[in-house]
């Protein structure tokens, strides 16, 4: 008797043992499929490419292209300077990300990018913009890790100017573009 109560409460033991191993087990599998789902929900970020970054400082405008044969058009042909890269778009759709409208203004000269589609539609329909189409993907917050693209807006040189760098950000507003906040979110590599 003494026997079988000893081996019931060595069973009880092992039981509740296994219970706390296997819940402990599987508080990790939660938190690893939980951290699996935000990645699923994120593109690889080894697929984008360079957003390059071009001055043309006769008619004030940035331009931004994911095209390195159409940075060296814009240097070569038009006048542009080039000035690296601003971050890294996606050239496809992917899950999590939204396109980057880019607009040009013929008359002002200037080159705008947006995530807006009400933006977009309201720029070409009351301000004269013209759509040049898609030009990357990027984030529109930073659950995957991206960094701001600052956009700031210079109603004087009439000029749109987005980066990554707060610093340049500041700059810019001391020369006379406004801050306009976050265009969307890319990454620095």
């Amino acid at each position: 008797m003494k026997f079988a109560l000893a081996f019931v409460s060595a069973l009880i033991v092992i039981f509740q043992t296994s219970a706390l191993v296997l819940s402990r087990d599987n508080t990790t599998t939660n938190a690893e499929d939980e951290a699996s789902a935000v990645a699923a929900a994120c593109s690889d970020p080894r697929s984008t490419l360079p957003l390059w970054r071009a001055w043309r400082g006769a008619s004030t405008d940035h331009f931004y292209t994911l095209n390195a044969d159409e940075m060296q058009n814009a240097v070569t042909r038009f006048g542009y300077q080039g000035e690296g890269i601003t971050g890294y778009l996606f050239t496809v759709s992917q899950t999590g990300n939204v396109p980057l409208y880019r607009l040009y203004h013929p008359g002002m000269q200037d080159h705008f990018y947006t995530t807006s589609a009400p933006e977009r539609d309201n720029a070409i329909r009351f301000s004269g913009y013209t759509y040049e189409g898609i030009a990357g993907f990027c984030y529109p917050d930073t659950s995957c890790g991206g960094r701001p693209l600052y956009r700031s807006w210079n109603p004087s040189a009439s000029d749109h100017f987005y980066t990554m760098s707060e610093a340049e950000k500041n700059n810019a507003q001391a020369g006379g573009w406004s801050y306009e906040g976050v265009a969307c979110y890319v990454y620095p590599y």
